[in-house]
């Protein structure tokens, strides 16, 4: 496979590249994802982001670090930087705790730089990506028009720690492996759903469709699509002459 791929086709089917530029998500929120060493995308992890809106003020208390914070489920807020950061993720609360406790500003980014032990960074980046390249698709051109519907399906890869942070906002399930990678499926950037995996640190890859009810068969069909798919390096993605949107590529 390529090392870090910058979109994934699909053979065997005519689509239509879609790239979709956020040229303010430098500007907005920034994220540190960190996971346990045995975590992997959406799974023994959680996403550190700021600034975010003040917690509710009737959330339960807790101490970070010796500062005031909120906890929520899976969520702890509190006060950092002249703002408000949230560390969102599955693992228990004391460790969300210590990595908010361990996470500091500078330059107006989150920054953990010594995660607690057992723990290391797996990335950072804005909240948002500023680019998302897609390869779009008839879903009965694929095959997969009994499991997904008449709609269409997609390819996209992304970066940043915003499609994480979703993944625990809405609690993505495992479905198995692609290339070797955990995958998971859940709404994020899915009109239906989605299936989500990390081919390379850093690096979102999946696959959405919109049709049918996300089920036990679209899961299926997710599956037999992501294995035949295949990375595209930039000079190939390229080649496909993509249309270029400007958007906002807000994850959800």
């Amino acid at each position: 496979m390529t090392a870090v791929p910058v979109a994934m086709i699909i053979d065997c089917a005519a689509g239509g590249g879609l790239d979709r530029r956020d040229p303010t998500a430098g500007r907005g929120p920034w994220t540190v994802v960190v996971r346990r060493r045995d975590g992997s995308l959406g799974r023994l992890g959680a996403v550190v982001t700021f600034p975010v809106a003040a917690p509710p003020a009737g959330a339960r208390t807790v101490q970070v670090g010796g500062t005031e914070g909120k906890a929520g489920p899976g969520t702890v807020t509190w006060p950092v930087g002249g703002a408000y950061a949230r560390v969102r993720g599955d693992l228990p609360e004391p460790a969300l705790i210590a990595i908010a406790a361990r996470t500091s500003v500078a330059g107006g980014r989150p920054v953990v730089p010594e995660p607690p032990a057992g723990h290391a960074v797996a990335g950072s980046g804005p909240y948002r990506p500023p680019t998302i390249h897609e390869i779009r698709y008839g879903s009965a051109e694929l095959g997969e028009q009994a499991a997904l519907g008449g709609g269409i399906t997609y390819t996209g890869v992304a970066r940043g720690g915003g499609f994480e942070d979703q993944l625990y906002a809405v609690t993505g399930t495992a479905a198995g492996q692609v290339g070797g990678r955990p995958a998971v499926v859940s709404p994020v950037m899915g009109g239906n759903g989605s299936l989500a995996w990390e081919p390379a640190p850093g690096v979102v890859a999946y696959i959405g469709y919109s049709g049918a009810s996300l089920d036990d068969n679209a899961v299926a069909a997710l599956l037999r699509l992501a294995q035949r798919s295949r990375p595209l390096d930039d000079g190939r993605w390229r080649a496909t002459r993509p249309r270029a949107v400007e958007q906002s590529n807000e994850p959800g």
